[in-house]
């Protein structure tokens, strides 16, 4: 089902309730409202419910941002210094490919900036906005203190297949105010701790601990769909496999059509339930 479609059911169920007009911005609005509910009730019990997970399938996102061999090599521009509890050294950083306005290139999966974030200070991830929750943060490390010195420059005799990666490792989140607390007080911030964990702070996800031999983070995610994606005809299974096919991020953000019906019939309830006076006469 289509946005087009998903008004003209909307006119079908109010013309059968014999109720007021309502504009396309109207519908729209209310459409946005049922939409943003949907996927709040069943975000409460995707762990417990089958059918949650399967409603919010086309709002769950993966997020992989990489620096492979050559960009974790001196020189090249993805190298900056970075101050933490080892010192400062010169490291590569996730927010020197990742900047804000950065784009990726053709067949990409996340090039659409209002889904997809970007990194700033190192490997701290800004939120997009159409951004909801959190399900799941990892990121794999790599053997940087024997590849590169200080400075960030190749040891002798060494090169890019002397780089061994760390598998990769779920994080845990903590709440912002154990993040903060373990931050400030010295005593949690023995440098002999190699434990990561993950925060919201000042929207933006914030990794603790050495940053600095991070090569990737990978973010689950649920995102909230425009109305153009959540009703969309294209879905993702759709152009998977067609070669050299640009898979839109939107067609990755619809909702399976009786899911659609659904978020119609929200959005209609919605509708009927408002004041007749606040409703725009029909012509």
């Amino acid at each position: 089902m289509n946005l087009t479609e998903a008004r003209d059911l909307i006119d079908l169920l109010l013309d059968k309730a014999d109720q007021p007009y309502f504009t396309t911005e109207e519908k729209d609005k209310f459409l946005n409202l049922a939409i943003s509910d949907f996927i709040n009730m069943h975000y409460q019990k995707m762990s417990a419910d089958e059918d949650s997970r399967r409603a919010l399938a086309g709002c769950v996102d993966k997020k992989k941002f990489s620096l492979d061999k050559d960009d974790l090599l001196a020189p090249n521009g993805y190298h900056d210094i970075i101050t933490n509890k080892f010192g400062s050294v010169m490291a590569p950083l996730l927010s020197k490919k990742y900047p804000a306005g950065w784009s990726a290139g053709a067949g990409e999966d996340y090039d659409e900036t209002s889904i997809t974030g970007h990194f700033v200070n190192g490997f701290e991830y800004v939120l997009p906005k159409q951004h909801l929750y959190v399900l799941q943060v990892s990121c794999r490390t790599w053997n940087r203190q024997e590849v590169l010195d200080v400075e960030g420059v190749l040891k002798n005799n060494l090169n890019k297949n002397d780089i061994v990666y760390s598998p990769l490792k779920t994080l845990k989140n903590k709440s912002a105010r154990d993040f903060y607390e373990d931050s400030d007080d010295p005593f949690n911030s023995d440098k002999d701790n190699n434990e990561k964990y993950w925060s919201y702070v000042e929207n933006r996800i914030v990794i603790k601990d050495d940053l600095s031999n991070i090569s990737d983070i990978h973010l689950t995610v649920v995102t909230l769909p425009t109305l153009n994606q959540a009703f969309s005809e294209t879905t993702y299974s759709d152009e998977v496999g067609v070669a050299g096919a640009n898979t839109p991020a939107l067609s990755k953000l619809t909702f399976a059509e009786h899911y659609q019906k659904t978020i119609v019939q929200m959005a209609v309830r919605k509708m009927t339930q408002v004041d007749i006076g606040l409703m725009t006469p029909s012509a």
